[in-house]
């Protein structure tokens, strides 16, 4: 056989090869168009065609992961808000099904309906306008949730403690949504980031990694620089959000050098991302960073990031393990779309991060605090933090009243003696004082 023919034999075996497997693809989408069809027309009863569509899209995505999903039509404004700060509703985070066993409040955004209305973390939504939704799945939910300003819900919930389920009904109304919290909230409503117990640390805490929080982040860093000695940043109980926030978030405290990679199927590297010179607080000023095992995603980039940089010290619990890169890609001329997992995010020591299906306690994934540092909670203790926390929210309950006084209103003085009910915030604050004082 002559070369030009063998180069023309092993172009033909590589054009079947790829029609073949073309062909087999288009097969398989032949197949089922040809279920729908018949589906379509031979049902006992008329089925509606797109909800045939939008169960197959839903089958089909929700059998790669936790964290891939379909995103119909009346789901993606409401998913696009959460990220945006903007939404209409109660002001309830929740997390649930697949990865908790049934719907749980995470937290409540303050002089929201639901804070309001005594609504706590680890609250179980039992039912939904009598309606069962304990097994329900978040995105299900939260659709339920939302609603116009000035209509009502009633919720069913557990809470731990409470001999029989609550009933609570709320109002809906219009949430701006705050990332970036403080110490406590002073009488005007905005945060005090300088702790009260130890006024040369700053605390700041970050809820959600949303389109704002960086320049919340940095308006807060900015009201205590040059007087803060130390500062926490707590990512407890955050479940993620934006991967550019989270990079510019650890951008802010790195002059350089490699902040967290991205790859795909493979291993291939998509994106590597870098520091950029200058930081918004000196490298000398010592960081504690608090995790749990409720922190997630966004959260275990800054967390896996500053501690493999040696930026920060992290404390508190091993974290959730959610290691991954979904992107948001539109469908239906953008009116639905649906959110992939493309890859997965490595800290700059390379370590895993994601904690896949079958994975075990003792394998490697999430991030760990370091050495000496971890602080486990007992079911009190989450209960006592969860109410300090609560009531440094309100500017009545920690203290600062609307009483008059000669000068007008002012804020009443009054010391942090709660910070023991947070055994790990604690640590954090000795962790730095031992820094500072040695």
């Amino acid at each position: 056989m002559t070369t030009k023919n063998f180069r023309l034999l092993f172009i033909v075996v590589i054009a079947c090869a790829f029609c073949y497997g073309n062909a087999s693809r288009i097969r398989s989408l032949g197949d089922l168009a040809l279920a729908m069809e018949i589906i379509d027309r031979e049902y006992v009863e008329k089925p509606d065609r797109n909800k045939l569509y939008q169960a197959a899209m839903k089958g089909m995505i929700d059998s790669l992961d936790p964290y891939s999903s379909y995103i119909p039509v009346e789901s993606l404004k409401p998913f696009q808000a959460v990220f945006e700060q903007e939404f209409g509703g109660l002001g309830v985070s929740l997390d649930g099904p697949k990865r908790r066993e049934r719907l749980t409040v995470v937290s409540t955004l303050f002089d929201s309906p639901a804070y309001r209305a005594g609504i706590k973390p680890g609250d179980v939504i039992l039912e939904i306008d009598g309606v069962e939704s304990a097994t329900s799945e978040v995105e299900d939910v939260s659709r339920k949730l939302r609603g116009k300003e000035g209509t009502q819900v009633t919720l069913t919930i557990e809470r731990s403690g409470e001999a029989n389920p609550l009933t609570i009904t709320l109002t809906r109304a219009r949430i701006d949504v705050e990332s970036v919290l403080g110490d406590r909230r002073k009488l005007d409503g905005k945060w005090d980031f300088i702790m009260e117990e130890s006024p040369e640390i700053a605390y700041i805490r970050i809820e959600v990694f949303g389109e704002k929080t960086t320049d919340e982040l940095r308006r807060a860093i900015a009201s205590v620089r040059g007087t803060c000695k130390g500062l926490v940043i707590d990512l407890r109980d955050n479940t993620g959000g934006l991967l550019n926030a989270a990079t510019e978030i650890c951008d802010m405290f790195l002059d350089d050098g490699e902040m967290v990679s991205t790859r795909g199927r493979d291993g291939h590297i998509d994106h590597t991302y870098s520091a950029t010179m200058g930081t918004e607080i000196d490298s000398s000023v010592p960081m504690v960073v608090l995790i749990n095992d409720h922190s997630a995603s966004a959260s275990e980039v800054v967390a896996a990031c500053l501690q493999d940089r040696c930026r920060a010290t992290i404390v508190g619990e091993r974290s959730f393990g959610k290691g991954s890169v979904q992107n948001v890609i539109p469908l239906d001329a953008g009116m639905a779309a649906m959110r992939l997992t493309t890859a997965y995010y490595y800290p700059p020591s390379g370590r895993i991060i994601h904690r896949k299906q079958d994975a075990k306690v003792e394998d490697a994934w999430g991030v760990n605090p370091d050495s000496g540092c971890e602080v486990k909670l007992t079911e009190e203790d989450f209960k006592r933090t969860i109410d300090r926390f609560r009531n440094r929210a309100d500017p009545v309950a920690n203290g600062i009243s609307n009483e008059p006084s000669e000068k007008g209103s002012e804020e009443k003085e009054h010391l942090d003696a709660t910070i023991e009910w947070d055994p790990q915030l604690l640590k954090a604050v000795e962790i730095i004082q031992a820094k500072l004082h040695p």
